[in-house]
């Protein structure tokens, strides 16, 4: 799900929610919509009038964030959440819930601003949403209004998906984990992985020349040989990574089988 909100400032812990947009996407299909003005029982400062056009005069009929957080919980569901710079708006709904003495949102969350910071940085001067709403000319123009913004938000990650397509990202998990693996010095060789289930089995780095640079097991092959672009800090990784050309698998029954047949092959 698309969020993104308005605000009195930067700060959720001295400003409040003015405006609430979101809409659920699916395979590039809307599902449903959420919009609402939020009165934040604060000033606005003339500032945000001028950036948002949202004024005091809109928002005093507005309910508060108090009446609107449930509907849009319901709204929200166990959803990933979307968004750019997505740490922003999550943590005024977490101030709100807090307020309620509800607990923060645990949803999964994607945020666009970091996925553009890896695949299209060098392409842009900036980004911003404005600047990579034209960039992949998004039919919605973003102006500083919390359902236009999100509506545009969701185009630029439909084109940010399909850059992330050619790095060999296929599933959410991948997509989460992109922000980290997209800036490791290897990353083009991503491809490779585009084969590997998610299912336990054993895997086999080779070299151009096919020779065996190394023999692993895993309870998720796609999982384990993908983090070798992120979070493996050992020394002789990037040199593996360098040298690997292709990577077979063999899917096996169970850990324990991936186990055994991790031992022969080394041993052959």
């Amino acid at each position: 799900m698309v969020v993104d909100l308005e605000t009195t400032g930067g700060s959720p812990a001295e400003c409040s929610i003015t405006e609430i947009g979101a809409l659920k996407l699916r395979g590039g299909e809307c599902l449903g919509t959420f919009e609402t003005l939020v009165n934040p029982g604060v000033p606005i400062p003339p500032l945000i009038t001028v950036l948002t056009g949202i004024t005091e005069a809109m928002v005093l009929p507005a309910p508060r964030v108090d009446e609107v957080l449930p509907a849009f919980l319901e709204f929200l569901g166990g959803a990933v959440i979307v968004g750019h710079n997505v740490r922003f708006d999550v943590s005024f709904l977490d101030a709100a819930l807090r307020a309620r003495g509800e607990a923060p949102l645990a949803n999964r969350r994607i945020d666009t601003m970091a996925l553009a910071r890896r695949l299209v940085r060098d392409e842009v001067p900036n980004l911003k949403l404005q600047t990579l709403a034209r960039h992949f000319r998004t039919s919605r123009e973003p102006f500083h209004r919390a359902f236009a913004d999100a509506a545009a938000t969701g185009e630029v990650l439909h084109g940010l998906l399909e850059r992330a397509g050619t790095l060999g990202v296929l599933g959410l998990d991948d997509l989460l984990a992109l922000p980290s693996i997209r800036a490791h010095p290897s990353a083009s060789k991503l491809r490779l992985t585009a084969r590997l289930p998610r299912e336990p089995g054993v895997y086999v780095m080779r070299d151009a020349g096919g020779r065996v640079l190394y023999v692993g097991k895993a309870t998720n092959l796609r999982a384990r040989v993908r983090s070798y672009f992120s979070g493996d800090d050992r020394r002789k990784v990037p040199q593996l990574l360098r040298e690997t050309a292709t990577i077979d698998h063999l899917v096996c029954r169970s850990p324990l089988e991936a186990a055994v047949r991790e031992v022969r092959l080394v041993q052959r």
